[in-house]
């Protein structure tokens, strides 16, 4: 999944552990962990608070919001 990726991607740039990123959504590592690694079972105000919490410039929140379009259509097809 590209999203899962670029949310990696977002929290290794700023030199960030999951348990880092954990402590400042007030989250277990464990259910940050479930959010990175598939982004398309979090509800859209979560995935929102991710990226604003890695603090992404507004290139890097166009590049996440495009990829989860891209993932969601890609699992949209699988479906039918």
């Amino acid at each position: 999944m590209k999203t899962s990726k670029i949310l990696k991607s977002l929290r290794a740039k700023r030199l960030l552990t999951q348990d880092d990123i954990a402590l400042k959504l007030g989250i277990t590592r464990q259910t940050y962990n479930a959010y990175e690694n598939n982004p398309l079972k979090c509800d859209l105000n979560t995935l929102i608070q991710l990226v604003s919490t890695l603090k992404a410039n507004d290139l890097e929140y166009q590049e996440f919001f495009n990829a989860i379009e891209q993932d969601f259509m890609s699992y949209i097809k699988k479906e039918n």
